[in-house]
């Protein structure tokens, strides 16, 4: 690279500029999975379903006029991060490269960035006084990019505030508690008993930042004279910087909150910011710049009540997140005892135990949960849960072949159910079929209410899933005795009857 390219026009406008990171300098975390990591499930959904357009208008214009009286300067201002390549100032012959960061202010209600332009800005926008007294709803330091931030202030209702329970159900523990893991977190426990579809807490992250390290391509451009390991070393350095601005956002009390959480990659008994993230932080479905392949577009949160969670191979909670109010919702997928352990799984739940196992040892944890204890069961059932759970083509047959009895899917799904609550696997996509299966078959068969019954038993696993707004509408009944599929097998039912009675007859007048 020549010498004078950064102080010509080209080069200028390179360093001002950010883009998606190029292939050969992407890098996932640590090299390996977040321990937290997102389970194979259906994408979120970004905000509730709203009932009338007008009122959220209404409210949207209402929030904007309030915003727009208070001066943008009386904002916390983000930090947009320019990289600069230049000869080291400690080489004496400055032939050996080194790369910088400028650091330049904008107001919070900027827009105008370029689209992969990394930015530190505060969401929801806070004034430059507040405190944690007063918003105790809290905010996040984020790092993402100019086409993030126009997406999330883009968001009806944003921000909205947080939706808690009337009263705490949760409480931090401590080491004395008997843990599903042998390195166990404080970990989280219910106040009081709960049911599926419950809301725990709601929790606005501490930190997001892109899950994978990210590089401008102008910025990488600049680095085609080097080699792909040194293009590596200068991009992870200048990641670190970049979270390092991002890290010195937050208040004194928060990083000493922040230097509090588990570290599974420290060295020498020193943590890093980078290595608490990677640790701390859960996937956030709700979060994703387009355009970018393999993952790259997606982020991570760093909660400090959620970061307590342990993990366990039966969870019984579910983590949403909430565009809107722009926090990780948690709720009950299942019963729970007072007491009991909230838990979450950091992996996927659904590979064998050998596979679960490997996985977690990256972050010295050991399940000690019940399906690991007993792994054959837990493998064979795993299979089984594919093979049995009725399928849309088992539907089809069972409606057209009336031979069938009537109950046949429902039967086999109960088993299902039955199995999956046994193993701890309600948050799974094989008990949102049998949910499924079960809720038509009494649809087809003109049975409002026990089709209600387990429609709002979906409703509420599609709750703790999708957030609010997703399960609302099964508690109308309506939803079944307007459906197409209304009393199809009962009217296939009672055609074959009327037919085999008419031959039936026809057969009598022949023979007479």
């Amino acid at each position: 690279m020549k010498r004078g390219f950064l102080n010509s026009a080209k080069g200028k406008q390179a360093i001002s500029t950010q883009a998606p990171q190029a292939p050969d300098v992407q890098e996932k975390n640590g090299d390996q999975p977040p321990l937290h990591p997102t389970e194979s499930s259906p994408a979120s959904v970004s905000a509730p379903v709203a009932s009338n357009k007008n009122d959220i208008n209404e409210e949207e214009k209402e929030t904007k006029s309030i915003q727009s009286e208070k001066n943008p300067d009386d904002y916390k201002k983000d930090q947009r991060i320019v990289h600069h390549l230049g000869p080291s100032p400690d080489s004496p012959e400055k032939d050996i490269w080194t790369a910088n960061q400028l650091i330049e202010d904008a107001p919070s209600d900027t827009l105008d960035y370029e689209l992969h332009e990394l930015i530190c800005s505060t969401q929801p926008a806070q004034l430059t006084n507040a405190t944690r007294e007063t918003n105790p709803d809290g905010w996040t330091e984020c790092l993402l990019t100019g086409l993030m931030k126009q997406t999330i202030l883009e968001t009806p209702l944003f921000p909205q505030p947080l939706s808690q329970p009337n009263h705490s159900r949760h409480r931090v523990g401590d080491a004395s508690h008997k843990s599903t893991t042998l390195k166990p977190l404080p970990g989280l426990y219910a106040t009081q008993e709960l049911d599926m579809g419950d809301l725990i807490l709601s929790e606005r992250p501490m930190l997001i930042v892109p899950a994978m390290m990210r590089v401008g391509e102008t910025f990488y451009q600049t680095l085609s004279e080097l080699t792909p390991r040194e293009r590596l070393d200068v991009a992870r350095n200048q990641w670190q910087k970049a979270l390092e601005t991002l890290f010195a956002r937050l208040s004194k009390e928060d990083q000493e909150e922040f230097w509090s959480l588990r570290d599974v990659h420290e060295k020498d008994g020193k943590k890093s910011i980078d290595g608490i993230v990677k640790t701390n932080g859960f996937a956030i479905l709700g979060l994703a710049d387009p355009g970018l392949k393999d993952n790259l577009g997606a982020y991570t949160g760093v909660c400090l009540v959620l970061s307590q969670l342990n993990h366990s191979c039966r969870p019984n909670v579910e983590r949403y997140w909430d565009m809107p109010s722009f926090s990780m919702q948690l709720r009950a997928t299942r019963r729970i005892a007072k007491d009991e352990e909230l838990t979450v799984s950091f992996i996927n739940q659904f590979e064998p135990y050998a596979v679960r196992k490997k996985d977690l040892s990256l972050f010295n944890i050991v399940c000690s949960c019940q399906s690991c204890k007993k792994p054959k069961i837990g493998d064979m059932r795993r299979k089984q849960f594919l093979k049995g759970t009725p399928t849309s083509d088992d539907f089809t047959y069972w409606i057209k072949e009336v031979s069938l009895p009537g109950d046949q899917l429902i039967k086999r799904a109960l088993v299902q159910i039955s199995l999956l609550e046994d193993d701890g696997l309600e948050n799974s996509p094989y008990y949102q079929d049998c949910l499924t299966i079960i809720m038509v078959c009494y649809v087809a068969l003109g049975d409002a209410k026990m089709a209600m019954r387990w429609g709002k038993k979906l409703g509420k696993w599609e709750l703790c899933k999708f957030g609010p707004g997703s399960g609302a509408d099964y508690e109308r009944s309506e939803r079944y005795t307007k459906h197409q599929l209304w009393k199809l097998r009962a009217n296939v039912e009672n055609s074959y009857r009327a037919t085999a009675y008419a031959m039936k007859e026809k057969m009598k007048d022949v023979d007479e």
